[in-house]
């Protein structure tokens, strides 16, 4: 069946329609809308000049600055759009703020000033990070324990570090599977250097029958052995190479410098523990003391200990050598550094005789207030007993 050939009018009216609907299709460019000239010369020549003009404050005019550049890298024609309109409002406020609008002169004024503040938070938000990052840096910096980490295949000799570098551990992580994977292909190649052998010993031996019975063979792998071996062996021997670099790292010597910074680490962990044990004597209290004190005897010496024992040990872990403290650690049969320092809480020698006077009037004064308060009480006894 023929479709009929539609009429003059319909063709008209169809037009019509076209013409009314084509001016609210969205205009569809070849190339991005930030390309154009007619966006390039308006947004840069007079948008963007005029807003570094017109801005009050530097403040705002950085920020401003900032605002275009971030948007710079837009593409859609309705995102690109939006931004505008933004930054042509933003104009307009600088503008009436320039020609003497009140209003707009006390919004840019209170903008210019949270933009300071912003920055002054950012400023200090950085300093932090930054103090943190060195805080953190510090805190998980190497340090030298004045041990000796032995070379093996996986590495030479090096100084034993706390905490041990992460490129250390990788290096012999990395190291160690690659000897396995070495290994394991050196296998490989082994079975395929045997596989080859038998090949040529089968086709030398068909060979030798042939020619024994008047016939020809043609031959494959043993008219030219070295060429067939040859890449397999020039692998092997690589990693052999690799094996004998391995063994040469095992038996490397430690270097004069490195023995001399591990000695010197020794020496230094010796001097920090003893300043560690003055600031405790000094009555600082570190969490390394305060661990030592939490810390109690292994569990097979706890359990046949008594409750006196238990609460010596404890008294004992403490930093101090004088008191009560030092008492316990004699009985304990510790070693002090000052074995005579509980003998200062008797005072200095020229000062004993001054002491010893005012011990005797605090005694004298305590027994005068305790017959008084006897006396007192007895009185008041009788009193009520009386009434």
């Amino acid at each position: 069946m023929a479709v009929p050939f539609p009429s003059s009018q319909s063709i008209a009216h169809r037009a019509r329609l076209a013409a009314l609907v084509s001016e609210l299709r969205p205009t569809h460019f070849r190339a991005p809308l930030t390309r154009l000239l007619a966006h390039r010369i308006p947004t840069l020549w007079t948008l963007y000049r005029g807003i570094m003009r017109d801005a009050p404050t530097e403040m705002i005019r950085s920020r401003m600055r900032v605002f275009l550049r971030d948007r710079k890298s837009m593409r859609a024609q309705g995102d690109v759009t939006r931004e505008l309109r933004t930054a042509h409002k933003w104009w307009d406020i600088f503008r009436k703020a320039r020609e003497g609008d009140e209003h707009f002169k006390a919004v840019c004024a209170r903008y210019s000033r949270m933009l300071e503040g912003v920055r002054a938070q950012a400023r200090a938000d950085d300093v932090f990070e930054e103090e943190m990052a060195w805080y953190e840096r510090m805190r998980t910096r190497p340090i030298m324990t004045g041990a000796y980490l032995r070379p093996t295949l996986f590495n030479g000799p090096l100084p034993r570090l706390s905490p041990q570098p992460l490129h250390i551990t990788g290096m012999i992580t990395a190291r160690r599977a690659a000897r396995e994977r070495r290994m394991a292909k050196h296998d490989i190649l082994q079975d395929q250097m045997r596989l080859l052998n038998s090949e040529m010993q089968f086709e030398r031996d068909l060979a030798n029958a042939a020619t024994q019975e008047g016939q020809t063979v043609e031959r494959v792998f043993t008219d030219d052995a070295v060429a067939w071996r040859a890449p397999i062996k020039d692998v092997m021997d690589g990693i052999s190479d690799s094996f004998d670099r391995e063994r040469a790292r095992l038996q490397q010597p430690y270097p004069p410098e490195m023995l001399e910074a591990i000695k010197e680490a020794r020496r230094e962990k010796v001097r920090n523990q003893t300043r560690e044990r003055m600031r405790w004597r000094r009555g600082e209290v570190t969490n390394r003391l305060l661990k030592r004190m939490r810390q109690g005897p292994p569990a097979h010496v706890l359990a046949l200990m008594t409750d006196k024992q238990r609460r010596m040990d404890r008294i004992a872990r403490g930093a101090g050598e004088a008191g009560y403290v030092a008492q316990v650690k004699r009985r304990l049969g510790h070693k002090m550094r000052d074995p005579d320092a509980w003998k200062t809480e008797f005072g200095q020698p020229e000062n004993r005789g001054v002491l010893e006077r005012m011990e005797a009037d605090i005694d004298a004064e305590n027994q005068r207030r305790r017959a008084r308060s006897a006396t007192e009480f007895g009185s008041q006894g009788r009193s009520s007993y009386t009434s």
